[in-house]
Order: C-alpha cells, then structure tokens, then sequence
C-alpha cells in the first residue's frame, strides 16, 4: 500500500506530519491553497478541506491529530502521554490564533481588538505562549516527541510569516533550536 500525504509545504500542521513521518516511504501531493481550481480539486477529496490530507490505501485521515495517531500506531511507538497531548493542544490554540490572524491581514481585514474574532486571537496567543515557555523552561521540549515536534513546526512557521515576536520567550526559541539541526527538522523547513 502507498501512502499519500496532501498539504502545503510552509503549513505548520503538515510540517509536523512530515517530521513524524521521518524515515517512512511516501508521496507528498502539494496543495496551493490559494488558487481556487486546486482547492475544488482537494474539496472532492475531503469535505473539510483542512490540511494535511493522509491516504493510505483505502484508508482517508483528515486531521493532523488523528494522521499522528494513525502514524503512531502504524509504527508501534508509545501513545503520547496526557502531558504531550496538552502541549499540543496549546500549541494548537496559539498556531490557530495565528493563522487566523494571518487569514485576516491577507484578506485586508482591520486586524484589532474592536473585532471579537481578533480580540480572541490577540488574547490567546500571549496566555498561550507564557503557557508554553513555563513548559520550555521546565525541559519539556528536550526529548523529540509529537509535542516537540509541533513547538518546532509552528516557532518556524510564525517566523518565517513574521507573524511573532519570540524575543520575550526565550526558553521556546532555545527549545526550537536544540532540535534545529536534526535532518527531518532542516529538510522541512518553510521556504
């Protein structure tokens, strides 16, 4: 059976599958999320039309969360603790908080407090990173792991968008960098 990853290349969520999947033969089908024809190409795939995309054999997986898990089962490696499931729903809130915000300055949207959806986001974000560096400077980021593996994929990401200023929270940024130089890490990164 062949197994089918569909995403975008710069995507935090399909960065992270592919760092998962470290090792793993695959074919990855890249998605352009802003042209329309793709997108009505990938909506004939799958309903939500979230990335990434996982198809294996007769086998369709729509979420990133459940593609790990898949994965994970698929290779015999241990069930992620509580403790990284949390890490990843944090990370998860604060990478949504800032796609969202990256989806309202591309579609010209006054990006502020006075609109809830933003006002939301701008919250979350800074609740979620102190969060995070606690985590970080307490070595929860020192072992590769799926938590590990999604703070990497979305202080890359955030980065690479210039979407956030990592310069009050050190312990991630040094976090990120203990695992920078790993080949799946260096061969995945957004460009």
């Amino acid at each position: 059976m062949s197994i089918t990853l569909y995403g975008s290349l710069p995507s935090p969520y399909v960065r992270r599958i592919r760092m998962f999947m470290e090792g793993m033969e695959y074919e990855f089908q890249p998605v352009n999320v802003y042209d329309d024809a793709t997108r009505a190409e990938f909506a004939a795939i799958t309903p939500v039309r979230k990335l990434p995309l996982l198809i294996d054999g007769d086998t369709t997986i729509m979420d990133s969360h459940v593609i790990c898990h898949y994965l994970g089962q698929k290779r015999g490696l241990p069930e992620p603790t509580i403790q990284q499931h949390n890490l990843v729903t944090v990370v998860d809130g604060a990478t949504d908080s800032m796609i969202i915000l990256f989806l309202g300055r591309r579609s010209e949207l006054p990006v502020n407090a006075d609109k809830l959806l933003f006002k939301l986001q701008l919250e979350r974000l800074p609740d979620s990173m102190n969060w995070l560096e606690l985590q970080a400077k307490q070595g929860v980021f020192r072992e590769w792991s799926v938590a590990t593996i999604a703070l990497v994929s979305m202080v890359d990401w955030a980065e690479f968008r210039g979407l956030f200023d990592f310069g009050d929270y050190p312990a991630l940024v040094a976090a990120r960098d203990l695992h920078s130089e790993r080949d799946i890490v260096r061969a995945t990164r957004p460009e």
